[in-house]
């Protein structure tokens, strides 16, 4: 090989050594800035709201995929446990039990990170009035009572799931509360030990089944995997069989490797189906549950008259909204 020969090859191989080090610095260059933007921009790609820092509470709407993108908290600083989210979902028909639920974890002297995901822009308005928990608005537009076992209502409540999967998946632990629930005292301390999943059984049968409408997940990996099979079975079920009995047949199946799981006390945390055959106030004294569970009720008119009964209803009627 000749001076000339191995001068260029010199030459061009300093250039490749330089033009990947140059590519290399430009790609890191870019991940760092997408990362940053990614925390700055909360929000979906329709450009609806910013990551303006007078913005209180806020409506998205949900997206199947890709990765979730939420709005910022609210004002009030959480004092619940950290990389902590309380999740419930409600409508219209349901805001005046949704204040409730509110009003009975105020009770407790704790203030969690709270979203709540609306089923309707009635539910929006009223609820974006508060300065202290998230709101998201979703695709799903309903606005009334729909009767449970209903095909409205099992569509309705399985699209929890896909919320749930979305906060697991920015490493969030998520309790899930249906919204007919009251918080008598702090529930946290009771999800305690190494598990995945805390939950209650559901005693309306002898099926064993357990419920889904109070659920601590958190935020490993086998959880995720759990609710990701849970959402691929809704999706080829069509809808026709309830999370509820999907989630207890994933779990009997014993099929996401290393998932523990725990189930909560019933005394601790009564089913409503225990209302039905027994005094409540006798119950509490009793028993001094954490939360109760007001499900296995007809509609919205019996739930609050229970909540009545019980002395567990917390807010005036000034909520209530009438559907036509």
């Amino acid at each position: 090989m000749n001076s000339t020969s191995r001068i260029c090859l010199l030459f061009w191989s300093k250039i490749s050594i330089k033009s990947c080090i140059l590519i290399i610095a430009v790609l890191t260059c870019i991940s760092i800035l997408n990362d940053s933007l990614l925390n700055m921009r909360l929000w979906n790609e329709d450009g609806t709201i910013s990551s303006d820092d007078d913005v209180k509470l806020i409506a998205e709407t949900i997206q199947e995929e890709p990765a979730p993108q939420f709005g910022p908290a609210p004002p009030t600083v959480p004092s619940g446990p950290a990389n902590t989210v309380v999740l419930t979902t409600a409508n219209a028909a349901f805001v005046n039990i949704a204040e409730n639920w509110l009003a009975s974890i105020r009770k407790t002297g704790i203030w969690p990170d709270i979203t709540i995901i609306v089923e309707d822009n009635v539910a929006y308005e009223l609820l974006k009035k508060r300065n202290d928990i998230r709101v998201l608005l979703n695709q799903y537009k309903t606005s009334h009572d729909l009767p449970i076992q209903s095909p409205l209502h099992r569509k309705f409540v399985n699209q929890r799931p896909t919320h749930i999967k979305k906060f697991l998946q920015r490493g969030l632990n998520v309790l899930f509360n249906d919204v007919d629930i009251v918080w008598i005292d702090d529930p946290f301390p009771y999800f305690d030990g190494n598990y995945d999943i805390y939950l209650e059984k559901d005693h309306h049968d002898k099926k064993n089944v357990l419920s889904t409408g109070f659920v601590y997940y958190r935020a490993t990996n086998p959880s995720l995997l759990l609710i990701k099979e849970l959402v691929n079975r809704i999706d080829k079920n069509n809808n026709n069989t309830s999370e509820q009995i999907l989630l207890t047949d994933i779990i009997n199946e014993n099929i996401i490797p290393k998932l523990k799981v725990k189930m909560l006390d019933a005394s601790k945390f009564p089913n409503g189906i225990l209302n039905y055959y027994l005094d409540f106030a006798e119950w509490r004294a009793m028993h001094k549950p954490v939360v109760v569970h007001n499900n296995w009720k007809g509609g919205r008119d019996e739930k609050i008259k229970w909540f009545k009964d019980a002395r567990l209803w917390y807010v005036s009627n000034r909520t209530d909204v009438q559907i036509t």
